[in-house]
């Protein structure tokens, strides 16, 4: 006995009719990149056509989109950014949100054009979990004179008062107490030298006596 070939159903279809079905159906369950229509095609085999169907139609994923006129989504954009930006990135656009899980996110994350959780887990693995609980997601909550407060604390509590070094804070600051420095400079639009203005250290004299003391020991 024959089988029929599903896809030939769709091969019969014109353009216009094919993106009218597609397009009802990312609009009724919020697809908007093509590994949740993929997702979407495995539970409901016979409600739309495959995603190799789509590309040999409109020659892409991002060709489909943009002949329905909706946002496409390019994932190689993120690899520009270092791993500090996409953290940055991503915990502002959670605590915008007031996401809670990574199931939210992944609905949320496509139709405001930012990474998908996939791409988030190629790059941070395990990690991920934590951007949905880091203190970093509610910095945006915090006030500037909070933030500052803690930095002053964390630096006397290093004691790195007389060295002020941005990389040595870096590496020995308690990230479950305060965000990152990128995350403060961020928050505050000031540079590491004005944040330590700020809180009541003179960075360029310090600074200017560690070089003074380098040349010195070389001599």
């Amino acid at each position: 006995m024959k089988t029929n070939d599903k896809r030939i159903v769709w091969k019969e279809k014109n353009d216009l009719e094919l993106m009218s079905i597609i397009s009802r159906i990312l609009d009724k369950e919020n697809i908007f990149t093509s590994r949740q229509y993929q997702e979407y095609k495995k539970k409901h085999s016979q409600a739309v056509p495959s995603l190799w169907f789509i590309r040999e139609r409109f020659s892409s994923w991002e060709g489909l989109l943009h002949k329905l006129g909706k946002p496409t989504y390019n994932k190689e954009q993120w690899y520009r950014y270092s791993d500090e930006e996409l953290k940055l990135l991503v915990t502002i656009f959670i605590s915008e949100k007031k996401i809670k899980s990574q199931h939210q996110y992944e609905k949320l994350s496509g139709r405001n054009n930012m990474p998908s959780l996939y791409t988030l887990r190629m790059r941070f693995g395990k990690r991920v979990r934590a951007f949905f609980k880091n203190k970093e997601s509610q910095v945006i909550q915090e006030t500037n004179f909070e933030l500052l407060t803690k930095l002053k604390s964390e630096i006397i509590r290093l004691n790195l008062e007389s060295d002020l070094s941005m990389t040595k804070f870096n590496e020995l600051y308690d990230g479950n107490e305060l965000p990152s420095v990128y995350t403060i400079m961020r928050k505050t639009n000031k540079t590491w030298e004005q944040l330590m203005a700020e809180i009541g250290y003179d960075y360029r004299e310090i600074k200017m006596g560690k070089i003074k003391k380098n040349l010195k020991n070389n001599h």
